[in-house]
């Protein structure tokens, strides 16, 4: 790459912060993130969305609210059952 950038290694998840109303710890975390590549880029954004909703406590997510998670790409997903040919046969619980 002509470009000397100080990027993230590739990861399917990384929690950064737990939901909050705290706006300057919001922007302060949004800052300090770098930018990185997915294995997996049209997968990578349902994976993270799995963790949150999954992992409630680590997440924030208060007990009587309901969840929203929106994903918004320019990328196709995979085709149904490729998964199978990379041999991952086991679903999410």
């Amino acid at each position: 790459s002509d470009y000397n950038l100080d990027c993230m290694p590739p990861h399917g998840y990384i929690h950064v912060l737990s939901l909050t109303d705290n706006i300057a710890e919001f922007r302060n975390a949004v800052n300090k993130q770098k930018i990185s590549g997915n294995i997996d880029t049209p997968e990578g954004g349902f994976d993270a969305m799995l963790q949150a909703a999954v992992c409630q406590s680590h997440i924030g997510w208060r007990k009587d609210a309901k969840r929203l998670l929106l994903v918004m790409t320019d990328q196709t997903s995979h085709l149904a059952l490729d998964s199978k040919l990379a041999g991952i046969v086991i679903p999410h619980d």
